[in-house]
């Protein structure tokens, strides 16, 4: 299957760095975010190839550039496609002709880390969606149903007056347990979300669509069209949303495990 990295948009979590230089080429351990991505990816026997999508103005140049002549070294093809503004959804949207063949593609965010293992997830979303004797599966969504917490929490034992209360306890930095699971940037998808997303085009004038909100969170997905959730807790590994510089010094210590863990299943995927 082929891999959409969407590497547009504007980064305003990003900012002053986001200023000078897009927020896929932040850099973690001397190399861009999109480089650890994408060298994660290409060692899955399941990714045939990558398209990056960029604007093509001076920031999304700094992109198309790093990756110059470097197809040989990261084993896979690398092809751009120009982000021409339409939200993350019609950033998938112009991905359409290249896409048209592949059963199911992944969708990977540039500022996501965590060691996914991209062939098991491949094998089950083709036994739910293409296994079957019709494809119902629209797609999966990366999940994890646990959230470590960057601040501390305290348990209310009762209220003394107005905003007054006493604590319990003090915990800090907890692991909660999530009442929804939380979506990781991360997903696969059938041609059916191509369907989904043309009857948005053609029912709305918005010129900008955001994949999340715009359509999934409008999707009611039935038995033709299924929605599926792959939860990365059973396997224990760590995720991050590399929001700017500053959120990686924060989590420097979270963020070299998941790295060690990116590097331990990529290893074991040449291995296989």
């Amino acid at each position: 299957m082929k891999a959409v990295i969407p590497a547009g948009g504007l980064g305003t979590r990003g900012k002053p760095f986001t200023d000078y230089c897009p927020k896929a080429m932040i850099p973690i351990d001397g190399r861009p975010i999109i480089d650890h991505v994408i060298r994660y990816i290409c060692k899955f026997s399941s990714i045939s190839e990558i398209i990056i999508v960029c604007e093509f103005d001076s920031f999304g140049k700094q992109i198309i550039n790093y990756f110059e002549g470097k197809e040989n070294l990261i084993g896979k093809k690398i092809r751009f496609i120009e982000d021409k503004k339409g939200g993350t959804g019609g950033a998938l949207l112009q991905c359409q002709d290249l896409l048209r063949n592949e059963s199911c593609f992944l969708i990977w965010y540039t500022d996501n880390l965590c060691a996914i293992d991209l062939d098991d997830m491949y094998k089950k979303f083709e036994f739910l969606g293409i296994g079957m004797q019709e494809n119902h599966a629209l797609g999966m969504i990366v999940t994890r149903s646990r959230r470590y917490e960057e601040t501390g929490r305290v348990l209310i034992k009762r209220r003394n007056t107005d905003n007054i209360y006493t604590i319990q306890s003090f915990i800090e930095k907890p692991v909660i347990n999530l009442e929804y699971p939380e979506a990781l940037g991360i997903y696969l998808f059938s041609q059916k979300i191509f369907d989904v997303l043309l009857q948005y085009v053609n029912s709305n004038t918005s010129q900008s669509f955001d994949l999340s909100a715009d359509i999934l969170a409008a999707t009611r997905p039935d038995l033709q069209s299924m929605l599926y959730s792959y939860d990365i807790d059973n396997s224990q590994k760590e995720w991050i949303d590399v929001e700017s510089p500053t959120s990686i010094y924060r989590n420097a210590k979270r963020i070299k495990t998941i790295l060690k863990q990116m590097n331990a299943v990529r290893d074991q995927a040449m291995m296989d």
